[in-house]
Formats: structure tokens, C-alpha cells, sequence
């Protein structure tokens, strides 16, 4: 008899560390018994980390310098 799968939506959740401890506990046990199972952790893991260094500039609106008389202000703190 065959262990079932873990779906791709419970390996997606254990990557983005969306599981309860309980889950993630569960899932962890699971990578120990099969190899094959924690490669494609990793590489979804490496997929994970390339994609955010892609993004990693910083996003944040440009907004102009706001005056008053003399004095000049942002409206955020960088």
C-alpha cells in the first residue's frame, strides 16, 4: 500500500510557512521518509527565493516633497 500524496496546495501552504505547527509538523515527518519529496521542497523553496529577489526593489510610491513657506516634508518616512 502506497503513502497518498501530499496535494500541491499543502506544499505551496508548507513553503510560504502557511500551515499550523500541527500541519507543518506532519509534513516535515513526511519529508524524512521520502527523499524525492524534500528535492522538490527545496526546489519549490529556490523557485520561492528567486521570485522575491526579482522583486526585492523597492515598490513604494514615489510621492512629491509637499512645502510650506521654507520648510519641506514627506508625507512618510522613508
Amino acid at each position: 500500500m502506497t503513502k497518498p500524496r501530499l496535494s500541491e496546495e499543502m506544499l505551496n501552504a508548507f513553503v510560504d510557512r502557511q500551515l499550523s505547527p500541527e500541519d507543518r509538523l506532519r509534513i516535515l515527518k513526511t519529508i524524512a521518509a521520502d527523499q524525492g519529496l524534500g528535492q522538490e521542497i527545496c526546489e519549490r523553496q529556490r523557485v520561492k527565493e528567486l521570485v522575491n529577489l526579482a522583486y526585492h526593489e523597492d515598490t513604494r510610491p514615489t510621492r512629491p516633497l509637499r512645502t510650506c513657506g521654507i520648510f519641506t516634508w514627506r508625507w512618510w518616512r522613508p
